[in-house]
């Protein structure tokens, strides 16, 4: 059965970083929901093992990172994935925001 919402929802913490808003996108269009917060739990908010696989799929494609699809289903909240994400990428990956910036700016300069 389908968990009734206010147990499913946590209290909303927005997303502060690069990495978790990129995460939180990915994750609201594949859920079909309008927002994701920190703590919200990717099972809860209606996800299931292929929607994991795309997710995994979605990170390797636009993040550039390997996500082992049974350590995505550990890290099953915004929080947990996008510390797993960040580990996985490697020391010389971990500024995203500065990997972000460059890539906006790149795509400016072919616009």
């Amino acid at each position: 059965p389908k968990p009734e919402l206010g147990q499913s929802r946590r209290e909303f913490v927005a997303p502060q970083s690069e990495l978790e808003q990129r995460l939180a996108g990915i994750w609201q269009e594949l859920l079909k929901v309008e927002q994701v917060g920190l703590h919200d739990n990717f099972f809860e908010l209606g996800g299931h093992s292929l929607l994991v696989v795309r997710l995994v799929s979605r990170i390797k494609t636009e993040l550039y990172v390997e996500v082992p699809i049974q350590d995505a289903y550990l890290a099953d909240d915004l929080g947990a994935l996008a510390a797993l994400v960040a580990r996985n990428a490697g020391p010389a990956e971990h500024d995203y925001d500065a990997i972000f910036d460059a890539l906006d700016e790149l795509e400016a300069f072919d616009a």
